[in-house]
């Protein structure tokens, strides 16, 4: 390729990166010449350049695949400036990455800072606007949904939203902090707290902010409900506070966000079940060190694992208590005794459960 040719598409892309896009702040001639000047021959003259500039403009016009280039037009002392319509982009996406794009979207768009999502939102434009032309890959999207665990739709409204951009924004800078309101499960009552974020774990429908709460000059590791803060204030840092950093996978996988009983010790966990359970045990296991044995001649099976028993564990074990009788540790056996004989006492029932610790063999 001709040396000119390649000087100048190198000059174009360039100007396309640097523009900003809608609602960003335009450029002025002035402004973008600063930022890419070094790209036109250093030889020519100021005017030249400008002029340059003002031609690669135009170019840029003639290979859209989506979108706008935005001139605002000169006013006053105002000089003209210019920016990119939010969908606006010179690359063909592939219907393949157009439909990948469509769905994470449906996942980003409540889940990203307000200003990052402004700057890719153009990407999720253009790949519309791809899969309308490919009905064979569009016809996918139509086809799948992904529906997260727990019944009914948490309801995000606008004050939940406001609040939950100001995190995003503490997140994004670790030298700011939170000045919080916050209500506990079940209080209506308000606590102020200082915070400094460290992630966000999203459970099934429901986010968790996983933060430091600031004591003193010390600080504590603690878990919030994102939909329960009423006021959020971002404040700068204060040094004199140490603070540890967490990894949020190893977070992940000691179940932070959740609440635990019994001060998240782990526990010693035995109990027998019945067969219809086994399969699901099998998917989706207690702990890692979770051991299954079929007791014989029989449809039970005894289970052992070591963990820290869960809001989410605790109400699996009650809600399938009529398949299981739990061993150890006593003090989980009398919760959930005391707990499915509650649902008994108030739904007028109490007839007697079958003992299953005959059927286990020494």
């Amino acid at each position: 390729m001709d040396k000119s040719i390649t000087s100048q598409v190198e000059r174009v892309l360039n100007l396309y990166h640097i523009l900003p896009r809608e609602p960003q702040k335009a450029y002025s001639i002035e402004e973008l010449k600063q930022k890419i000047g070094h790209f036109y021959n250093n030889e020519i003259d100021e005017k030249s350049l400008k002029k340059n500039i003002f031609r690669d403009l135009k170019t840029i016009e003639l290979i859209w695949v989506s979108g706008d280039l935005i001139e605002i037009k000169a006013s006053g002392r105002r000089a003209s400036s210019f920016y990119l319509s939010p969908n606006a982009y010179v690359q063909q996406f592939s219907s393949e990455l157009a439909l990948v794009l469509i769905m994470a979207k449906e996942y980003l768009s409540h889940n990203l800072p307000n200003d990052i999502y402004g700057k890719v939102k153009g990407f999720f434009d253009a790949a519309e606007q791809q899969l309308e032309k490919d009905t064979q890959i569009s016809a996918w999207h139509s086809k799948m949904r992904f529906v997260p665990e727990g019944d009914g739709k948490i309801n995000r409204d606008e004050q939940h939203m406001l609040v939950m951009q100001k995190i995003y924004a503490a997140l994004l800078d670790d030298h700011l902090w939170l000045d919080v309101l916050y209500r506990k499960e079940g209080s209506h009552v308000q606590t102020k707290y200082i915070l400094k974020p460290q992630g966000i774990i999203q459970h099934g429908q429901q986010p968790y902010l996983i933060a430091s709460k600031i004591v003193g000059s010390k600080s504590e590791l603690r878990t919030f409900n994102l939909l329960r803060f009423d006021e959020v204030d971002v404040i700068e840092e204060k040094a004199h506070v140490d603070i540890n950093h967490y990894d949020i996978d190893v977070l992940v996988d000691e179940r932070e966000f959740e609440n635990a009983y019994f001060d998240r010790a782990e526990q010693e966990i035995f109990f027998v079940f019945h067969e219809e359970l086994l399969e699901d045990l099998e998917l989706k296991s207690i702990s890692t060190d979770q051991d299954i044995q079929r007791i014989q001649d029989h449809e039970y099976y005894e289970l052992r694992a070591t963990s820290c028993v869960t809001t989410s564990l605790m109400n699996w074990l009650v809600e399938k208590a009529h398949l299981i009788q739990i061993i150890a540790p006593q003090k989980l056996r009398e919760e959930i005794v005391y707990r499915t004989t509650v649902a008994l006492e108030r739904n007028g029932h109490g007839d007697s459960i079958m003992t299953l610790e005959s059927l286990i063999n020494d």
